[in-house]
């Protein structure tokens, strides 16, 4: 079985050493670099699985860094940073970064996150299954969208809470629900991490994200897939039929 390598990116030399001896506790191969420069090539030259990323870096910010990662990697990008407003997440999570780390963080906590995430990246569907719901076609296997039959690109994070409410239309899931069974764990965190992914979510699968048609808010309660698609027989598609949302 190949090695799970993960990329930790800080210009602190101790938040890499304590990160760093944590994650190898639990049998993953650390890199750590100190710069965003180093961190984009690092990312090229090692296809980390998972990547830790600074807020606060010499050169780079991490919003700019994480930008740039994002056009080379595809694993999932967890931020640590010291900023912890609400702007702070909206503009790290809306860049590509699929979850926000505050310090001073819990090292188990970090952990935690860190396994959450690579269960969702390495997990196997048993099936091909496919969701068609009006222009939305979500491929579960391939992990792709579509939507008018043009390719949605959705980070990790986008993509499971995407899944979790179409397999479940017309069933309300509070914030804390989604972040329990995304994340699959359960801490005392703020939710409001969930309530920037769905708005970028929505921004992506909308014609028009302040008017939603497929994830609709619950006032007060939370998010649902609007129950009308299923209402219409709409839902799982058999696999052969994908090739009719080919990129055009």
């Amino acid at each position: 079985m190949a090695e799970t390598v993960i990329l930790i990116v800080d210009d602190e030399l101790e938040i890499c050493e304590l990160v760093s001896m944590y994650l190898s506790k639990e049998g993953y191969r650390t890199l750590s670099v100190h710069d965003g420069v180093s961190a984009v090539q690092a990312a090229v030259q090692y296809q980390p699985d998972l990547i830790l990323l600074d807020n606060l870096l010499p050169d780079l910010n991490g919003v700019e860094v994480c930008a740039q990662l994002r056009q080379l990697v595809d694993a999932p990008i967890l931020f640590m940073s010291c900023k912890g407003e609400e702007s702070d997440k909206v503009i790290a999570l809306g860049i590509g970064g699929d979850d926000y780390l505050v310090k001073p963080f819990g090292l188990r906590e970090m952990v935690a996150r860190v396994k959450a995430h690579l269960r969702r990246r390495n997990k196997v569907e048993k099936a091909h299954e496919i969701l068609q719901y009006g222009s939305l076609c979500i491929d579960i296997t391939s992990r792709c969208v579509w939507h008018n039959r043009h390719l949605v690109k959705l980070s990790g994070t986008e993509f499971d809470i995407l899944v979790l409410l179409a397999r479940n239309p017309g069933i309300i899931f509070s914030a804390e629900d989604i972040f329990r069974k995304v994340w699959s764990v359960d801490v005392n965190e703020d939710v409001r991490t969930v309530v920037v992914h769905v708005s970028n979510l929505r921004k992506k699968i909308e014609n028009n994200s302040t008017q939603p048609t497929y994830i609709l808010t619950a006032w007060g309660t939370g998010y649902q897939f609007n129950s009308v698609w299923a209402q219409r027989g709409l839902g799982r598609t058999p696999a052969g039929k994908r090739e009719q949302f080919a990129v055009t």
